[in-house]
């Protein structure tokens, strides 16, 4: 499975971050072609993402399971998603890691291995591997948006 790393830092404590990541409303904003997320129970999301890969659009429909919790610090969800249209699949496991800076700001890490099957796995690495980056950017850029935005 490829892996796909970041590292950035947002200007608030742990707590508020980890807040962030468990609230529905606030994280789907975050995520790049998320159309919506819906809580199955306390551990369980289903959304779609609609996202574009290389010439292939792709609307996975998708449900992530947090697998382990160790408030504030660390997070691992594991994840299936279908495109029935397309024919693909893709499973996902992501651990978001925050470590305190100092007591105003945070950095995360979040490390996602992702398995691509059918017809979107036939798009190639190179191509895979720019667009998580691209997403992974702009999931950075919208976290720290929402964590750092003042209620």
């Amino acid at each position: 499975m490829p892996a796909f790393e970041e590292r950035f830092q947002v200007g608030a404590p742990p707590d508020r971050v980890w807040d962030v990541l468990l609230d529905p409303a606030r994280l789907a904003p975050c995520i790049p072609g998320c159309a919506g997320i819906e809580m199955e129970d306390a551990r369980t999301y289903r959304f779609r993402l609609v996202v574009k890969v290389g010439f292939l659009s792709t609307t996975q429909d998708m449900r992530m399971t947090i697998t382990e919790m160790e408030p504030p610090r660390r997070l691992v969800a594991t994840g299936h998603g279908e495109d029935g249209k397309l024919g693909s699949q893709v499973d996902v496991r992501s651990t978001i890691r925050l470590e305190p800076v100092d007591p105003a700001s945070t950095e995360v890490h979040y490390r996602s291995e992702v398995r691509v099957l059918g017809r979107l796995g036939t798009v190639g690495d190179a191509v895979m591997r720019v667009k998580a980056g691209q997403l992974a950017g702009e999931f950075a850029s919208r976290l720290r948006a929402a964590v750092e935005a003042r209620p």
